[in-house]
């Protein structure tokens, strides 16, 4: 989408990120002269036209309820459309950081800040659920702090268009580290989902680490459902215990061990220190009074209300999302249920059959890690299985040049995959920028490409990757195609420019800027303004050193290499004067050098290779004048002479 583009009424201004669920752009809305974020919904891929339609007019649905919402820390939504065959939501627009920036143990905030945040969040949770929305993705990078004070809870009403994290192709969307055990069991959810989620999302700013930890999705998914985690205060000894308690019964498995309610929740943290530890987290402590509103849990069959002391609670708010409140029998919203009347109630609403049964992971470790994976050739973020399926299947692990595969199968016998990557050329490697349609040159040649758009390679040797476009900055990175799998880069505006021109006594001396050419002697470039680091080159000698030069703006300067310094260097081998000598990665030429090859004094590594395949590397420091050593190709030592 270009930067003139308009969606609907709103005029298109740039894009802000790409997510899993679509790209969202920062626009303008004509009508009121204001700034708000436009998200793109995209359809499932190989969904049919019929479940495209459906799940449009879900996400409607949903989208509009969750469009109520007018809560201070609630990101709101203004407007929800279709344009073209695209769905999209037109948010607040807020400039922030996300909450994920301060969960690692380097950037922890401070105690009374993490607390305050957590509970504006819990408040945003508790409005919302007493009115009937259940958020399903809580996590830090759904959450932004702005100016460092005050948070906003995003996505309500984008979650359950996400079809919650487990779907019925085996796709994993999202985390799983956040998901409480009911969503993960694929049970009809209320706000205590939620609850467990900010607990989990407390348990990180506390300590830098997540409750939940494992490489493979299927060691999380266990521990989520089968394991205590750590308690905080092991983790962080300054944390209070009543705190590290307080967290540890937010992530009760049991929903009914947890808070009841948001507003629970924000008591217990705002009234720590007034706990009494020998009292139980669990049951009646900072269980809400009867004029409190409880989410109960989801309908499951014919049930009574048990505990004695909820029998005057005859009014309560369904946890479940839109569309489950629209499935069940309900009067303005609300739910009765009748501990004695005799009467039943309301059926529970069919679920998909892929919901009654929890898909299953499968743990793929490949070496080297984080390599994309492919299931049955369609990219995915993890491996899961149907149950009943126990037909097999692919798994292909990609990492730029590296390539593994297996199969797997949904049986007893099945155990996670270990796969090892090993070069496969030829291969494709994907580049994106943003904004899009950069000019993709690869080791400083023009290759007609623009981005987004797959290099084709042949081998698995490092290259250099340069985009460019007119008023942005060049983008240039070195890539290793053994670790990096793709490249996505960030095309800066460009800065005022001056004229650098580039002079050397040397035919043979070339400059760079970082790994990016700049040319040879007689050559001008243009250059940001500024001070640059220039290297000037002798591939010849094996020559290198970095110049320093101030731009000014709209200015010419000069550049001018001296040449550089020279040794000749004689190098024999013992007991044979025969192999190949390589210096500084490159090939030199064969034994004995008799100083035909001068090199730049200074530092230079040396690799000589016998015919017999003796390898022995050393360096050595070139001086001005002559220099003799001899390689011992026996004992794998060199002496001077």
């Amino acid at each position: 989408m270009g930067d003139e583009q308009q969606v609907g009424r709103y005029q298109i201004i740039k894009e802000l990120g790409k997510g899993a669920m679509g790209v969202v752009y920062l626009a303008q809305d004509p009508q009121i002269g204001r700034k708000v974020a436009v998200k793109t919904i995209k359809p499932k891929e190989g969904a049919r036209p019929e479940e495209v339609a459906e799940g449009k007019a879900r996400f409607l649905r949903e989208a509009q309820a969750a469009g109520k919402l007018l809560h201070p820390n609630i990101v709101t939504i203004f407007d929800v459309f279709e344009d073209r065959g695209t769905m999209y939501i037109v948010m607040e627009y807020v400039e922030g950081i996300l909450l994920d920036h301060f969960c690692v143990k380097s950037r922890l905030m401070k105690l009374e800040t993490a607390l305050s945040l957590v509970c504006q969040g819990l408040s945003a949770l508790d409005y919302a659920h007493r009115h009937g929305i259940v958020h399903r993705d809580i996590k830090p990078g759904n959450m932004m702090v702005v100016n460092g004070e005050s948070l906003k809870v995003m996505d309500f009403g984008l979650a359950k268009e996400a079809d919650a994290h487990l779907t019925q192709t085996g796709m994993v969307i999202g985390t799983p580290h956040y998901m409480s055990p009911e969503q993960i069991q694929g049970k009809l959810l209320d706000g205590r989902s939620d609850l467990f989620s900010m607990g989990v999302v407390l348990y990180e700013l506390v300590t830098g680490e997540r409750p939940f930890r494992g490489e493979a999705l299927s060691t999380i998914i266990y521990k989520i459902l089968h394991e205590t985690p750590i308690a905080p205060r092991q983790l962080n000894p300054d944390l209070p215990e009543a705190l590290s308690r307080i967290i540890q019964k937010a992530l009760s498995k049991n929903p009914e061990d947890r808070f009841l309610t948001g507003q629970a929740f924000i008591e217990a943290l705002t009234h720590y220190s007034e706990m009494d530890l020998g009292q139980s987290m669990v049951g009646s402590l900072y269980t809400p009074t009867p004029t409190q509103e409880v989410l109960p849990p989801p309908p499951s069959g014919i049930r009574r209300i048990r505990r004695a002391s909820r029998r005057s609670y005859r009014k309560y708010l369904i946890g479940a999302s839109v569309a489950a409140l629209a499935a069940a029998v309900s009067v303005g919203g609300w739910l009765f249920f009748a501990k004695s009347s005799g009467r039943s109630e309301p059926p529970r609403p069919s679920v998909p059959a892929y919901q009654e049964k929890m898909p299953r992971p499968i743990g793929v470790t490949t070496q080297p890690a984080g390599a994309q994976l492919y299931l049955d050739g369609k990219a995915v973020a993890a491996i899961t299985l149907m149950p009943g399926d126990a037909s097999p299947h692919k798994v292909e692990a990609r990492l730029g040049c590296l390539y593994a595969s297996g199969e797997v199968r949904n049986t007893p016998s099945q155990k996670d995959l270990r796969l090892t990557l090993e070069p496969r050329p030829p291969f494709a490697f994907h580049v994106e920028s943003s904004p899009s349609g950069a000019s993709v040159a690869v080791d400083g040649r023009d290759t007609g490409l623009k981005t987004p758009a797959d290099i084709q390679r042949n081998d698995c040797s490092p290259f250099t990757v340069a985009l460019s476009m007119d008023g942005r900055e060049t983008f240039e990175q070195k890539i290793d195609p053994s670790k990096d799998g793709s490249l996505k880069a960030e095309m800066a505006a460009a800065k005022p420019r001056g004229t650098l021109r580039l002079e050397a006594a040397s035919a043979t001396i070339k400059f760079y800027l970082g790994d990016r050419l700049l040319g040879a002697s007689g050559q001008e470039v243009q250059l940001p303004e500024g001070p640059q680091a220039i290297r000037v080159v002798d591939s010849r000698v094996r020559g290198e050193r970095t110049e320093k030069i101030t731009i000014e703006a709209g200015r010419a300067a000069r550049l001018k290499a001296e040449p550089f310094d020279t040794g000749r260097v004689f190098l024999h081998g013992k007991p044979v004067d025969d192999g190949k000598v390589f210096v500084d990665g490159a090939y030199l030429g064969d034994l004995p050098l008799v100083g035909d090859a001068p090199l730049a004094v200074g530092q230079h590594q040396f690799r000589v290779e016998d015919r017999s395949g003796h390898v022995v590397s050393f360096g050595w420091n070139v001086r001005d004048g002559e220099q003799t050593k001899v390689v011992n190709f026996e004992t794998r030592k060199v002496e001077d002479i």
